[in-house]
């Protein structure tokens, strides 16, 4: 069974986010960040089970993805600073989901992805990711960004949406996407994927300092 590549990127983001565990000081989103990484690569690595089988794992997807913004409003709520994005996440926490069961339920109905709540999803996370540069640019007093973990976590979600966002978005529109559509966006997927989750591997060990021996 073959599986992509930024599968096992996500196992080596757990694995490397777990040293964390570590570092005092650490804060709580990025002890859940490796958690979180774990259960993604169950999950990719039984789709892909799914998928070598014959199965459809659409509903696999749509409830995992559902998931997966509500753990990124979430952790997204501990690197934006301003009262209306904050709020602004933290009702998304609930109305989420709850927008996805009702576009499940009337709009894209039975063995569909559902799309319009992902570019949605998609949406939310850009605007938060670019509130959040704002605020940094914002800033009275000097970050090393090479070493701040939500800089790269920041810049690693903002690159996957904003790529992410307009494919699903243009899918909308589509009403039956020929097979080598399908193939080209599953193909530039993979490819922000792998670079998401390198963000992720980078965030966990920025902060890591590598001291030199002396000779």
């Amino acid at each position: 069974m073959g599986l992509h590549i930024y599968i096992w990127i996500i196992l080596l983001g757990s694995i490397t986010g777990a040293t964390v565990y570590f570092k005092k000081g650490t804060p709580l989103f990025l002890k859940a960040l490796p958690v979180y990484l774990l259960v993604t690569f169950l999950v990719e690595y039984i789709g892909q089970w799914m998928n070598y089988n014959g199965r459809t794992t659409v509903t696999l997807y749509n409830i995992f993805t559902t998931i997966e913004f509500v753990f990124y409003f979430w952790l997204l709520r501990f690197l934006v600073k301003g009262r209306f994005a904050r709020q602004l996440l933290r009702h998304s926490l609930w109305a989420y989901p709850l927008l996805v069961l009702a576009n499940k339920l009337f709009v894209q109905t039975g063995m569909q992805f559902h799309t319009i709540t992902f570019s949605l999803g998609g949406l939310l996370i850009v605007m938060a990711t670019i509130i959040y540069f704002f605020e940094l640019f914002e800033m009275e007093h000097p970050v090393n960004l090479v070493r701040e973990p939500a800089f790269w976590i920041s810049s690693g979600l903002l690159f996957f949406y904003a790529c992410t966002f307009p494919l699903y978005a243009l899918i909308n529109f589509l009403r039956d996407p020929s097979n080598i559509i399908i193939k080209n966006i599953g193909s530039i997927i993979a490819i922000v994927n792998i670079l998401l989750y390198s963000s992720f591997i980078v965030a966990a060990l920025c902060r890591i300092r590598i001291r030199k021996s002396l000779s």
